[in-house]
């Protein structure tokens, strides 16, 4: 049985990553996020990325809210923890390294 410390919640949200895929070639793509907890996310996308890569995050619009401005896109770096091949499509598991999304707070299993 896997134990999650972060309750993960299920939405689309709008996501832009960015890095090198497991044949060495630079990538930039947009996809969308379909679970969300504070400390990482997950995704489908056709590249092939490799556990334990790093990878660049950007959620348009989910970083700090700044006076005058709105909220902000938040931005971090990323570790690959699972890939999980369905269908054409691999499922991309990442933890955020020292970053969390404040936007959600829900700490209940």
């Amino acid at each position: 049985m896997e134990h999650r410390t972060q309750h993960r919640i299920h939405a689309a949200v709008p996501t832009r990553i960015h890095g090198v895929d497991a044949q060495g070639a630079v990538f930039e793509e947009s996809t969308e996020a379909i679970e969300v907890s504070r400390r990482g996310l997950s995704f489908f996308t056709r590249r092939d990325l490799r556990e334990l890569s790093q990878i660049t995050v950007v959620l348009p619009g989910r970083g700090p809210i700044r006076p005058g401005e709105g909220a902000t896109d938040f931005f971090t770096e990323a570790a690959v923890v699972r890939v999980q091949k369905e269908g054409d499509l691999n499922r991309v598991s990442i933890r955020f390294m020292g970053a969390t999304l404040s936007t959600y707070t829900a700490e209940t299993p």
